[in-house]
């Protein structure tokens, strides 16, 4: 729309615009008061009176059609004509409720043509207001002095359908001669290819692009799937052996546009000809990028729906060509790259070691699963419980004082991992209403073709960039899901890894304002469909975050990689921001894969990707024994002989000592470095665990539950098969590195320069209370123990203790505080 107020003109009529109505408000008119309370403001002197004060409305979403809904909190429109240098005031008159977000310092953006070319956030903090249930935006900026510009202001960084295609033409143009590569083309040759995946119901391109190596190609080419890819003048992209497929999209939700530039930064690394990353990326995965899912609400200027009033990431169940074109198309291709993108392992010389085929009939299932009687409903809601009736139970309720972590959990996992047909099948293959899925192999989950699926979105209240992943019920699996997001977060500073969702709530939770599921969405669907393990929907706060990750330097890189970013508070994101994002999450692959050339796992706290996964099992345990308990006080644990087995509170916390987020650090058998020093990048064949500890706090009750990273984990046991086997009464000595010469009663080493508060790989006991080889601990007798705890550098700790425990135990021998040990 467009509105003239004498020489002012307001104006939407431009790619994603959005205005509805304008009016003018006279300067002895009533303009909506102030709320500085509601966004955490306070006024140190009476706002300036402004020259021009206007009343804007936005267009909901399919507005003035029989389609409209309540979706109002995208806006973006432009304003020409005011005198430079006078202050306009404008106030937006029937957003959604966004008082969380502005209240966390969220600002509309502005940009001045000619002039400022670059978005910026207004200067003048906004106010905001509730009246008659309508929410009310106010903020004021002045007009620049540059004669004839145009001010455009926006509720977020826009990125609108036509600068999306003139950035896939701009690769075009870069990669001309995409064309001509062939299999007989070096193998180092960057491959992308752009084509037409299909038409939005609006008749605007919905683009497919794919990016590899030309390593693998084949001079067949992929088919033409049914009502896709209408532009028989393109041809196919190259089929690609040995290369399982990343899929990532963006923008179904067109007012969401901080997924764009994550979308950018992910697309411009995977790219890149001088990074040996990208490089060893394109020879790993087939890329499969879909940049706008929904182009027609991005081009209309809607904030979540498409032109028809719907929420397309609730429709990948049973999605529908004719309404749905983009989901439809996104849903067929991964179906078909989940059958025909699978790795052909060759098979082994001896017959013993042989594995079941990589393709077993639909009737067949492994040997530890019985099939489950499927209904007529269970196919119609995609068999949401197949997963559960079909995988025999193997979980341990674990509360936060039995956590312990075996060698023959490790194993397990590492079994599944490295056997991903003895995987177990999380659902059979989706069932639409059309019945062109019930063909579909049944595959496990690990064999299929497809690698990674993310979404891409921007959230409104929660702050930061995290995660939503699916809920699996087998252990192993649930490790291997929730990896991937957690080395997201070691690569970069601005991904939340404890804000990330997993819970099977969050799976089937349904829209306040419509009532549909997620069950619909992408992630779940996907799952759902192929049994994809490692399905996620990104989220990235419009505004900022809550925490900034200390993440390692880079190895082997000669400084090439992003140093780490100094301490400091969340900053405001920018596209720059956004884009550094979507680099860690095509960088945290390679770490999954443990074939990153510029590594900074290997100077992180775990060091490792086996510790890092001993860490995720011990989350996972740990928060299934919060689940299990938030409503009712754990029992008292008792031995098998009847005994109550609860350890002095001073000993739990001093072997429970964690960082932040219960760290669980790998230690080098020479454990005895500084805390100023980095762990060594060598990978030892038989790793050994240590609890780092953080700062000194108050103490607080063993059993009390925290909430992400502030819960206090419990002294590591042995398994019960093993506490059996053992005569009672009887201790297990604590398990010491090779290189830890110091006996029990010895003093902890320390530099010179440390505190009482330790490095997250360092420990102030008397040497690194360790699992080498992966075996559990048994807790050592507070006989043993005593001589430690009063050398611990905390004061009054002993008078903590239980004078009943302290009873009768012998006094401790006056000992002098060792030197430092030195590497």
């Amino acid at each position: 729309m467009e509105v003239r107020f004498g020489s002012i003109v307001f104006s939407s009529k431009f790619d994603s615009g959005n205005l509805s109505r304008v009016e003018r408000v006279d300067k002895g008119g009533c303009s909506p008061p102030s709320d500085t309370s509601s966004s955490g403001g306070s006024v140190s002197a009476p706002n300036p009176t402004p020259d021009y004060e206007f009343n804007v409305w936005t267009q909901p979403d399919c507005g003035g059609t029989e389609h409209e809904n309540g979706n109002r909190s995208w806006f973006y429109f432009s304003v020409r004509g005011v005198s430079s240098g006078k202050l306009l005031k404008i106030n937006v008159m029937n957003m959604n409720n966004q008082r969380k977000l502005y209240s966390q310092g969220m600002a509309p953006f502005v940009r001045t043509v000619p002039g400022k070319m670059r978005w910026e956030r207004v200067r003048d903090r906004p106010s905001t207001e509730n009246v008659d249930n309508q929410f009310i935006l106010s903020f004021t900026h002045r007009i620049l002095e540059v004669k004839g510009a145009t001010t455009f202001f926006s509720f977020c960084y826009p990125f609108s359908y036509t600068e999306c295609q003139d950035m896939l033409q701009l690769l075009d143009d870069n990669y001309p001669n995409a064309a001509q590569l062939n299999p007989s083309s070096s193998p180092e040759s960057v491959y992308f290819h752009r084509e037409l995946l299909c038409r939005s119901l609006d008749g605007n391109r919905v683009d497919l692009l794919t990016v590899t190596n030309c390593s693998g190609m084949m001079d067949e080419r992929e088919p033409r799937l049914p009502h896709l890819f209408p532009d028989t003048k393109t041809p196919r992209a190259h089929r690609f052996t040995n290369k399982k497929v990343f899929f990532l999209s963006s923008r179904v939700h067109p007012g969401e546009t901080p997924a764009s530039f994550v979308f950018n930064g992910f697309l411009n690394f995977i790219l890149r000809r001088d990074d040996p990353r990208a490089h060893v990326l394109r020879n790993m995965f087939v890329f499969k990028l879909i940049p706008l899912l929904n182009p027609d609400g991005v081009f209309r200027g809607h904030y979540r729906t498409d032109s028809r009033g719907v929420n397309l990431n609730r429709q990948y169940l049973n999605p529908s060509w004719e309404l749905h074109p983009s989901i439809y198309a996104a849903k067929s291709l991964l179906l078909y790259h989940h059958t025909h993108n699978r790795i052909q392992k060759p098979q082994p010389a001896n017959r013993n070691a042989q594995t079941r085929p990589q393709s077993p009939p639909p009737s067949n299932t492994p040997a530890n699963q019985a099939p489950p009687p499927l209904t007529d409903m269970e196919i119609n809601l995609n068999q949401r419980n197949a997963e559960k009736d079909s995988t025999p139970s193997q979980h341990i309720n674990m509360t936060m004082e039995d956590t312990s972590i075996t060698t023959t959990d490790l194993e397990n996992i590492s079994q599944k991992l490295s056997n991903p047909t003895e995987t177990t099948v999380a659902d059979s293959p989706a069932v639409d209403a059309k019945k062109e899925e019930v063909t579909q192999e049944s595959i496990a989950s690990r064999e299929g073709g497809v690698a990674y699926y993310v979404d891409l979105h921007g959230h409104a209240s929660k702050r930061g960039c995290f995660m939503y992943g699916n809920n699996l019920p087998d252990e192993g699996q649930q490790v291997e899901n929730m990896l991937y997001p957690r080395l997201i977060a070691v690569n970069s500073p601005h991904f939340d890894f404890l804000g990330c969702n997993f819970s099977e709530k969050n799976m089937y939770a349904r829209d306040k304002r419509d009532g549909q599921s997620k069950e619909g969405s992408g992630r779940v669907s996907v799952h759902k469909a192929i049994g994809l393990l490692h399905s996620y929907t990104l989220e990235c706060n419009y505004n900022t975050g809550k925490m900034v990750n200390s993440i390692p330097p880079a190895c082997h890189d000669s400084g090439r990689a992003s140093p780490p970013p100094p301490p400091s508070f969340p900053p405001k994101y920018t596209p720059e921001i956004f884009e550094q994002v979507g680099r860690a999450v095509a960088i945290a692959a390679l770490d999954m894969a443990e074939c990153n050339p510029w590594p900074r796992l290997v100077l992180s706290e775990h060091s490792s990707l086996s510790n890092l996964r001993a860490w995720i099992l011990k989350h996972v345990r740990n928060t299934k024994g919060l689940n299990a308990n938030s409503n009712a006080n754990p029992p008292t644990r008792t031995h098998h002989n009847g005994n109550k087995a609860t350890p002095p509170k001073s000993f739990t916390h001093s072997l429970s000592c964690s960082s932040s987020e219960n760290t669980l650090s790998r230690v080098r058998c020479n454990s005895h470095s500084s805390s100023s020093q980095t762990p060594s990048p060598k990978i030892h064949s038989s790793p050994s665990f240590t609890f780092g500890c953080p700062p000194p706090r108050a103490h607080a009750p063993h059993n009390s539950s925290g909430r992400g990273g502030n819960k206090t984990l419990g002294p590591v046991r042995d398994s019960k098969a093993q506490e059996k086997r053992r005569p009672a009464h009887h201790h297990r000595p604590v398990l010491r590195s090779p290189g830890n010469s110091h006996g029990p009663s010895s003093p902890p080493s320390s530099s010179s320069s440390s505190s009482s508060a330790c490095a997250p790989a360092s420990c102030p006991l008397p040497s690194s209370v360790s699992m080498s080889g992966l075996y559990s601990l048994q807790p050592p007798s507070l006989s043993t123990l005593l001589p430690s705890l009063q050398a611990l550098p905390r004061p009054g700790l002993l008078s903590k203790l239980s004078p009943l425990i302290l009873q009768g135990l012998p006094a401790p021998p006056a000992t002098t505080p060792a030197a430092p040990t030195k590497d």
